[in-house]
């Protein structure tokens, strides 16, 4: 697959109960906000909220399987949660390319998700990816 700026990849997703009780057991998280709906209204929420390591498996996912795929490697991730996810609400993530350096495979992008109605987080990704990977319009270096 060749990588170049501006490329978008995205996918929407659900989250259920039983990802929910998979995730726990996998990480050990047992959070109230997380499990234990009266303790998440009590906060302020409308329900348990969804574990931020859900979402970001849904950013391993774009990043493995599309940009840059599966010849990628991830470098750096950041996000900003800005509203809570809640349990069987449809939700999509986007990953938008923003720069490439042809002379070192670094690929920089920005990534956000959202619900029909409120934006979820936003965030960065840095990958690397084999030169002969990347596209002619990748921004050369100086």
């Amino acid at each position: 697959m060749t990588v170049v700026v501006g490329q978008v990849a995205e996918h929407t997703f659900t989250i259920s109960d039983g990802d929910m009780r998979a995730f726990q057991e996998l990480s050990g998280d047992h959070s109230s906000i997380h499990t234990d709906a009266e303790y998440a209204r009590s906060r302020g929420f409308r329900d348990v909220i969804v574990y931020g390591g859900i979402v970001l498996a849904k950013l391993s996912f774009l990043l493995g399987k599309h940009i840059p795929g599966d010849r990628g490697v991830s470098t750096r991730w950041t996000i900003d949660y800005r509203r809570p996810l809640y349990v069987d609400e449809e939700a999509t993530i986007k990953l938008e390319v923003q720069e490439i350096s042809t002379s070192t495979g670094l690929i920089d992008s920005k990534f956000w998700v959202r619900t029909a109605d409120r934006l979820i987080a936003t965030g960065k990704t840095q990958s690397i990816l084999p030169l002969s990977e990347l596209g002619s319009s990748g921004i050369p270096e100086a």
